[in-house]
């Protein structure tokens, strides 16, 4: 039996890690050792392995995720052994194809971009282009004062409501306007930009009321219809605006067409088109011509004027405008030069303005000279874009 001795310690040895997962008695105990029985209980335990294979593999050899220690990852076949399906080969038409996809994704990218700061910043400076296709009820209050050298202080209060008919799934607004259509001759003229005299020119005089219907408005196009009646003069009015937006990234063009006819002075046309782009830094830049037509009067009345916007934060911006003036009829000729700097600050609430706006005219009718004049508002903006 001592040959059995040597034989069954190494079987005793190996044994030990397989009994403890199998649950089966050790070959050799602590109260001695007995070869008989011990070659016994491991043939017994060799049988019993031998009838239980697929228990002892899955044990050895199949470890599932649920098995592994925490923090340890699951076993991986060799590297050499993972193959990977090889690509299918890409012709060159197949990438050229995808160049366009690209490029049309970059251009649609950057217009968005542009869109998105050229809506904020009109939002932020209560901008026409901005405030007259506003789909949504807004108020505004404000009030100016200016001061010119040589003439007297300018009040001018004004006020601009508007409330969306829900009925008419947002698409009607009943729009009421307070504001002073005429400058007394005694006090200084304030600059007017491109976008300032879209409102002067059109509906938005003295005291009017009227019913805004939305016939188109997205981001690239819209088509709106303002008829209402100015009470003050029990005037009625009708005032179709169309306006098209072609990206020409980094470029916006905006072309912009308003028709109005009063039953007083006839009809008018407004045109304007805007070239404007993102700059680095934090500036935005956009160049206006505007040309308005009145019935009666000879030839257009334009601007050609310059913006350049710097954002400092959400609360501070300021704007730097050189406004050209011209009349074409009775001969072509530059009318007035200006410059005006506008800082605009939002403080103690998101909807409370307060402006200061320096400026330098040149009119033809005071041959040129140099006449300094400065702005302060007060506005508040309920409705405006975050």
């Amino acid at each position: 039996m001592r040959k059995y001795v040597l034989p069954l310690a190494v079987v005793t040895f190996l044994h030990q890690p397989f009994a403890a997962l199998l649950h089966l008695p050790l070959v050799g105990t602590s109260a001695g050792f007995a070869p008989d029985a011990g070659l016994a209980r491991a043939e017994e335990a060799v049988s019993c392995d031998e009838e239980k294979p697929s228990l002892l593999q899955d044990v050895l050899t199949l470890p599932t995720i649920s098995q592994q220690p925490e923090g340890q990852q699951p076993l991986q076949p060799p590297a050499e052994e993972m193959k990977t399906p090889p690509e299918a080969p890409t012709t060159t038409l197949e990438k050229l194809q995808k160049v366009p996809d690209f490029l049309e994704l970059l251009h649609g990218e950057l217009s968005r971009e542009l869109l998105s700061t050229a809506v904020w910043l009109d939002s932020y400076f209560g901008d026409e282009r901005y405030v007259l296709e506003q789909n949504r009820s807004y108020a505004r209050f404000r009030v100016e004062v200016f001061q010119e050298e040589r003439a007297n202080i300018l009040l001018k209060p004004a006020v601009d409501l508007r409330f969306v008919l829900p009925q008419l799934e947002q698409k009607a607004h009943i729009v009421f306007s307070a504001d002073p259509s005429e400058t007394p001759a005694d006090t200084g003229t304030p600059v007017t930009t491109t976008n300032e005299r879209v409102a002067p020119t059109s509906v938005h005089r003295n005291l009017t009321t009227a019913l805004q219907y939305f016939f188109k408005s997205t981001p690239a196009e819209s088509f709106i219809i303002r008829t209402g009646v100015d009470i003050s003069h029990l005037v009625f009015f009708t005032s179709p605006r169309y306006r098209l937006l072609i990206p020409l990234a980094p470029w916006d063009l905006r072309f912009t067409e308003e028709a109005t006819y009063r039953t007083d002075t006839g009809w008018q046309s407004d045109t304007i088109i805007d070239l404007e782009r993102k700059l680095p830094h934090d500036f935005f830049f956009r160049t206006s011509d505007d040309a308005l037509w009145l019935a009666g009067s000879k030839g257009y009345f334009y601007t050609l004027s310059f913006s350049l916007r710097e954002v400092f934060d959400a609360t501070n911006a300021l704007d730097y405008e050189w406004i050209n003036s011209y009349q074409t009829r009775p001969v072509y000729e530059l009318t007035e030069i200006a410059f005006r700097v506008r800082y605009r600050h939002s403080f103690w609430r998101e909807w409370l303005f307060y402006e200061v706006a320096p400026q330098i005219r040149f009119p033809r009718g005071g041959n040129f000279d140099l006449i300094p004049g400065i702005l302060f508002r007060i506005e508040t903006y309920f409705g405006r874009t975050s």
